[in-house]
């Protein structure tokens, strides 16, 4: 198993699979970092149910009321990706990290759109 912590959630990969949890993390702001950390966190968790369906996105196999995303587990992209060519025409973080390969093609891992220009995804 391995842990990675971005700013508001903690991905936990295990196996196969990688789950998305809020962090509580303060930030050096103390009881109100932990909460908007967490309340962020299952904002882009949320964000991700949203868009998950969308192309080049890494589809969410299952959700817990945003408080815990799986995912199919992706491999690491080594090289400097050509992000236009995923096929997902929304704003992104464009950043190594952010993608990832599943089953032969480059997906974004990391779709939260909370943080972007973008409205939010009408088709729920």
């Amino acid at each position: 198993m391995q842990v990675k912590r971005g700013l508001t959630r903690t991905v936990l990969l295990i196996g196969r699979w990688a789950v998305k949890v809020p962090s509580f993390r303060s930030h050096g702001q103390g009881l109100s970092g932990v909460l908007w950390s967490f309340c962020r966190g299952v904002l882009a968790n949320h964000s991700e149910i949203l868009w998950a369906e969308e192309p080049g996105v890494c589809p969410l196999k299952w959700s817990v009321a945003g408080l815990i995303n799986v995912y199919p587990r992706c491999g690491p992209v080594t090289w400097d990706p050509d992000y236009d060519a995923i096929g997902f025409t929304g704003p992104t973080d464009r950043k190594r990290a952010n993608v990832g390969m599943l089953d032969g093609r480059m997906v974004w891992v990391d779709y939260d759109m909370n943080w972007n220009d973008r409205p939010p995804c009408q088709h729920v």
